[in-house]
């Protein structure tokens, strides 16, 4: 079994598998950009007479999707951030403080992405505990705690 036997179940028929969403010639780039304590809000993609700058976030933002509102699974960093890549609650990924590891048996959005021929990309932090990609193929910076838990106390 490998880790997309996760994501297509044995007994779905290939033929009854939708049509993937990135089947054309030409796939859209995915940029996702995740930062601690941004209040959304006071940025002027959404805020015009906000007094913060943002110049480059604003291009970003005119030319690309942008949400409006998201909802945040967990108050604590890791259990959210693992719960964004996997798409599941922190309660089913057993993540109930930072010092939860990630099983690299769980399927995360750059599994999904990479299966439909994009190349996946992570800088930053993710509090990946062992396993340092799940699922993106290059990491462009180490994360800011060690891979195993000897900062935990």
């Amino acid at each position: 079994m490998d880790i997309f036997d996760a994501i297509t179940p044995a007994d779905t028929p290939p033929s009854t598998a939708p049509p993937s969403i990135c089947s054309s010639a030409r796939k859209p780039n995915i940029l996702l950009i995740l930062a601690d304590q941004v209040s959304a809000p006071l940025l002027r993609l959404h805020n015009q007479s906000s007094p913060i700058k943002t110049p480059h976030i604003d291009a970003l933002a005119a030319k690309s999707t942008v949400f409006n509102s998201a909802y945040c699974a967990s108050p604590l960093c890791a259990p959210a951030r693992s719960s964004l890549v996997t798409a599941q609650l922190p309660t089913q990924l057993g993540a109930w403080d930072n010092a939860s590891p990630l099983g690299c048996d769980v399927p995360t959005y750059a599994h999904y992405l990479r299966r439909e021929g994009y190349e996946t990309i992570l800088a930053g932090k993710m509090h990946f505990i062992g396993e340092q990609l799940h699922g993106f193929e290059e990491r462009l910076t180490t994360d800011i705690y060690p891979g195993d838990f000897g900062w935990y106390v």
